[in-house]
């Protein structure tokens, strides 16, 4: 039988990250290993994937599959699909790397994602792993393969860093791949989209064993803006650099690849959720009207779809009659904070007033929206959060999601707060990469430039949330929206217990 080449391993620690919400929080299909296994499909490769979320196995199982698969590379890719999920993932991550080592030290490891990417560096020299990937990854999975295959060459393998000679070195950065190209419609056939499960507020609050059959196929990479809490841009940077562009590179997928992927789901394995990951779809009219209208042409409005979009971005009227119309039913809208000036530090300069307006301009199309606030961001205070949690009251979405600021490896904040000596949660004696989680026990906020401290941000953004679902404005709001009533309300009831039984350490310590 001829040899695995590269297995995939997919970590995996929702009851870690989550706490409460860790049984009925959303799964999504592993779209950067998609995206790495169709290009070495597409080249000969034999790929394979373990994906821990679905399977539920423990670090010590998945070794022992791992071990039995017998591959010439294991890949693990530490991703996930909003800016802080990437940090999250590294204790588990570790912990599924540890225990290949473990079983079988001689299996070479690469950790890729946003986070490695970011400090590949600090990931070599904590982590039990040989290579870091500091680059989007095909190429340099690639390379790597056809290394370990002829015995030498590894020192040319583009957007790879390595241990040699007690110390470690960074090869030549990896171009960024043509996605119309090198699509990833072929790395579907190592996951199955009907095991994964769609957000609960995407489904219009449906039970869990309702939002079964998930996919999330792209349709951009990158995003030109730049929010001081951001750091998706990481594994692109290597690419950027190599080949002298600007920083913020905005790559996008041929519409017509991204409706036959969309066709294939649908048709193949019965799959109606739908999300679009990129991190800023609602941007460029042209792309989003030839996408939403393929999609309508083929579908009308039968499938369900949700993507991100922005206040100064989705207000356009022909766009967003064509996005209803192909059956996106939701825009993810990032307002941040209700204060002008905290909110312009995050590059999103709109109007106080341009944010109702454009939100009512969404409605009015038929879609609905979720919105995203952050408390914390530099610049805030006691007034300015509760002048941010009183703007998310008066817009009264359907859905909305309170977060805390985070200094994320590869974020502006990050890089000021390192030149600082501002104390990170991985600082000697720190929770580690958990406390950057949202939900974690461990749960540490960034706060410098405020004059809060970590604790009184945790305390309010938790406060913010069971007080905003139990409104009764929001309340009624919901019994006699179309699409939501009861079923929705008892959803979000079981939700709210959740937040109510969150543990904070700091907050125990406060």
């Amino acid at each position: 039988m001829k040899q695995l080449d590269l297995l995939f391993v997919i970590p995996g620690n929702l009851s870690q990250v989550y706490q409460t919400f860790a049984k009925e929080h959303h799964t999504e299909p592993p779209a950067k290993a998609r995206q790495i296994a169709a290009y070495l499909m597409r080249r000969g490769f034999g790929v394979d994937l373990l994906d821990s979320t679905i399977t539920n196995l423990t670090p010590e199982l998945m070794a022992q599959e791992v071990i039995a698969r017998k591959p010439r590379l294991v890949w693990i890719p530490v991703y996930g699909f909003n800016p802080s999920s990437s940090t999250q993932t590294m204790p588990a991550a570790r912990a599924y790397a540890q225990a290949i080592k473990d079983l079988d030290p001689t299996i070479p490891i690469v950790f890729s994602g946003t986070h490695p990417a970011a400090i590949p560096r600090k990931t070599l020299e904590d982590e039990p792993v040989d290579y870091v990937c500091s680059g989007e990854g095909p190429i340099t999975a690639h390379e790597l393969l056809r290394a370990l295959e002829n015995g030498e060459g590894i020192e040319r393998v583009c957007g790879l860093w390595r241990k040699q000679d007690g110390g470690i070195v960074a090869n030549p950065p990896a171009p960024l791949i043509d996605l119309s190209m090198e699509p990833a419609i072929l790395g579907w056939s190592l996951m199955d989209p009907r095991r994964y499960q769609a957000d609960g507020w995407h489904t219009f609050y449906r039970p869990a064993a309702e939002r079964m059959g998930y996919a999330n196929p792209f349709s951009v990479e990158g995003c030109p803006f730049k929010c001081d809490f951001c750091n998706i841009q990481s594994p692109f940077r290597d690419g950027e650099r190599a080949a002298e562009m600007a920083v913020n590179s905005y790559r996008f997928l041929a519409p017509h690849l991204f409706v036959e992927e969309v066709e294939y789901l649908a048709n193949a394995f019965g799959i109606k959720y739908f999300k679009i990951p990129d991190e800023m779809f609602a941007l460029k009219e042209s792309h989003v009207l030839a996408i939403a209208d393929g999609i309508a042409e083929r579908f009308g409005d039968a499938l369900d779809f949700w993507c991100y979009a922005r206040v100064d971005t989705a207000g356009k009227p022909r766009m967003l009659e064509a996005c209803r119309a192909a059956g996106i039913r939701w825009f993810g809208v990032g307002v941040e904070a209700g204060n002008a000036k905290v909110r312009s530090g995050q590059d999103k300069k709109f109007k106080d007033d341009d944010i109702p307006r454009v939100i009512e301009k969404i409605n009015r199309a038929g879609i609905e929206v979720g919105t995203t606030f952050i408390f914390g961001l530099p610049g805030d205070d006691r007034q300015s959060m509760e002048d941010t949690y009183r703007l998310a009251c008066e817009l009264n979405t359907p859905f909305t999601n309170f977060y805390c600021t985070q200094a994320l490896p590869g974020s502006a904040l990050y890089a000021r707060a390192k030149g600082a000596g501002y104390p990170l949660p991985e600082r000697l004696g720190g929770p580690g990469w958990i406390g950057h989680s949202q939900y974690a026990y461990e749960c540490e906020p960034f706060y410098e430039g405020t004059a809060l401290k970590p604790y009184e941000i945790l305390a309010f953004r938790d406060w913010a949330h069971v007080d905003y679902f139990t409104r009764s404005e929001f309340r009624e709001m919901l019994l006699t929206r179309p699409g939501f009533g009861e079923v929705a309300l008892q959803s979000i009831d079981r939700w709210v217990d959740g937040v109510r039984g969150l543990r904070r350490k700091i907050i125990e310590q406060a």
